[in-house]
């Protein structure tokens, strides 16, 4: 199964802002080329000579910014021609002031031309006006806008760290890449001792733009890719993937370049030398084009993040085994160890030749006899092992799979899902037990692939049919959210608690004039009470909201939020195991992260509607917070 592509604006789109960013980056390119590495090569190159060059990067930075200005009127055609849905080129010029005028990607290029229109004046004016470091500032800041277009503009609106790497990656990609044609044109046209030292002076600014280039992405992919099934199992992730294979590539061909090709113009053949690195160069030019065009496609499809991704191996790294198992735990342990004194051998394999063959044998020996017990580390995969419910575990969803579960499955499953439904006796395999505790140990992903197609036998027969062509996506995701919902409920009422931790339903709330999520409310602790509400609420404590959810006829107290969705009072009833008469009165305290801590019946005593006790409560799940080890695993990681 290959990752859906999901290019935003299609392949015209792409295309037209191609043009435009790699013929601005060629411009940025040429102008600190000419700054920063072309005064030194001038040094040991007759006077015609240099008089030359400067005039050919004059015209190149030139042509550059032409190009770019063209590039970035189609990208704006084509993008208003996208925003308004036209169908002929009339219609996308008509739509151009709009998008000029309203949109945010409008202000952007408006500010872009601005400033290609002032650098192009600089480059055509008079003197040492062309010359000056005047273009190289209005440079920078033209690529420095190019940055308003990026994921990290859009994701965090405005200033933000990801938009300051992104930035330092163009600037840095700009400097690196755009010098490839200057630095040709020099190879060309300059003697092979000016060649040489062009080659030599641009080394230092391409070694500090790879660093700033890996630094950057590296930070740009922790944020945007983020995990290892979204780099391997989305096109995104696929493409960065392409963009890294391109840069080591290009690395390969400056190192080449600078210690074997530009050298060898000194010695007895200069002639052949020379057209060996103009021919090194004009190769590491198309690859830094191809390289533009991956971060290009980069930027016009979604972040990997946002993307569920189809994992495309037959196993998956998983802890559930040794954490449910402790012999299993010291088992994977022992061959750790093994393989870390294997790994140890080695060393000495290398730094004591003597031993280095006995050291090689005893260390295959222990990865041979070790590896196979990490076998309990991998656990079966399918393509949608790492899906991620997309519900927000919301309360309407868990209503609408209860729903769901009692028309198509608790006729195996039972209407408990205990596995005793009244067909139960009739299947080849008995139905699973969804209250039992296990279920946890399966992913979001795994549920959907199970529920979508379906469960075979060991012996190759249906154990259970798959419903993707009875449900659709959103109620596959929604019986999820139920059988997750009643699960911890089975567990709170078994053990007292939610074990693993579970996070509370998902829902919206009226404070004053203000509609506000759950999400909106993370930082601080939540009380939600259902029904039957107290005379008035008392002063919180400092950080709480108290939210209501009335029931019939209730009327909310004063100084309470109001959540008036019948389906909250429905989930809440699921998530802690009781009934729609037993839920009215119920109180819950809601983490600061989300995740349900607490519950106190309408008989329990002493009340949270005292502040002493809500308080002296708050502080004891403050001081026993949520552990990572303990969360349930990332299926209950939901954006609420």
């Amino acid at each position: 199964m290959l990752p859906p592509i999901d290019l935003q604006g299609g392949v015209g789109l792409a295309a037209a802002r191609d043009a435009f960013v790699t013929a601005l980056l060629s411009a940025f390119g040429t102008i600190v080329f000419r700054n920063v590495v072309a005064p030194r090569a001038f040094a040991c190159m007759p006077p015609e000579v240099v008089v030359a060059l400067k005039r050919r990067l004059l015209w190149l930075a030139q042509a550059s910014v032409a190009a770019a200005v063209l590039g970035l009127g189609a990208w704006l055609l084509v993008q208003a021609a996208d925003m308004a849905d036209a169908t002929s080129a009339s219609a996308a010029l008509e739509a151009v002031p709009t998008v000029l005028r309203k949109t945010s990607f409008g202000h952007m290029v408006a500010a872009q031309i601005l400033t290609l229109l002032v650098l192009a004046a600089i480059l055509g004016g008079r003197g040492q006006m062309k010359d000056s470091r005047l273009g190289l500032g209005v440079a920078v800041i033209a690529v420095c806008l190019q940055a308003g277009h990026s994921h990290a503009f859009s994701m965090y609106e405005g200033l933000s760290v990801l938009l300051g790497f992104d930035i330092l990656h163009l600037l840095a990609a700009g400097a690196w890449l755009g010098g490839l044609v200057p630095l040709l044109l020099f190879v060309r046209d300059a003697p092979p001792k000016g060649g040489v030292a062009a080659a030599r002076w641009f080394s230092p600014l391409g070694k500090w733009c790879v660093g700033a280039l890996v630094v950057s992405a590296a930070y740009q992919a922790w944020m945007l890719v983020a995990t290892i099934p979204g780099l391997v199992g989305t096109f995104y992730g696929w493409m960065a993937l392409v963009k890294l294979v391109l840069f080591g590539v290009l690395v390969c061909f400056a190192c080449a370049n600078r210690y074997r090709f530009a050298p060898a113009m000194m010695g007895g053949d200069p002639g052949a030398a020379k057209r060996m690195l103009m021919r090194s160069v004009f190769v590491q030019t198309g690859f830094a084009i191809a390289i533009v065009v991956a971060a290009v496609v980069l930027s016009e499809l979604p972040p990997a993040m946002h993307s569920q991704p189809l994992w495309p191996f037959a196993k998956r790294f998983s802890l559930s085994a040794v954490r449910e198992d402790a012999d299993f735990r010291h088992e994977v342990v022992q061959a750790a160890l093994a393989l870390a004194g294997g790994a140890g051998l080695m060393i000495v394999a290398f730094l004591v030749r003597r031993f280095r063959i006995a050291a090689c044998v005893a260390a295959a020996v222990i990865a041979w006899f070790a590896v196979p017990h990490l076998d309990l580390l991998l656990v079966e995969a399918y393509p949608t092992s790492f899906y991620r419910t997309p519900t927000g575990f919301s309360a309407e969803t868990i209503v609408e799979g209860g729903g769901i579960f009692a028309q198509k499955c608790a006729m195996c499953h039972g209407a408990g899902g205990d596995g005793g439904g009244p067909a139960a006796r009739s299947l080849p395999v008995p139905p699973a037990d969804l209250t039992a505790s296990h279920l946890w140990m399966h992913s979001d992903g795994e549920l959907f692939w199970w529920i979508s197609r379906g469960i075979e036998t060991p012996e190759g027969g249906q154990a259970m049919p798959g419903f993707a062509d009875v449900l659709d996506d959103d109620q596959r995701w929604a019986v999820i959210d139920y059988i997750r919902a009643h699960n911890a409920g089975n567990m709170h009422q078994e053990m007292g608690r939610w074990m693993p931790p579970v996070q509370a339903p998902g829902l919206q709330a009226q404070c004053g004039t203000d509609i506000v999520s759950l999400g909106d409310l993370h930082g601080q602790f939540v009380r939600l009470i259902i029904g039957a509400a107290p005379a008035g609420i008392k002063a919180a404590p400092a950080g709480t909201v108290t939210l209501f959810v009335p029931v019939g006829s209730d009327a909310p107290p004063s100084g309470a939020c109001v959540v008036r969705n019948e389906a909250v009072a429905r989930a809440y009833e699921v998530v802690s195991g009781t009934d729609e008469a037993g839920i009215v009165g119920m109180q819950f305290l809601i983490d600061d992260k989300g995740w349900l801590r607490a519950l106190q019946r309408p008989d329990g005593k002493p009340g949270w509607d005292n502040p002493q006790v809500l308080s002296a409560e708050i502080e004891t799940l403050r001081a026993h917070p949520v552990a990572d080890a303990d969360d349930g695993g990332d299926q209950m990681r939901m954006k609420m």
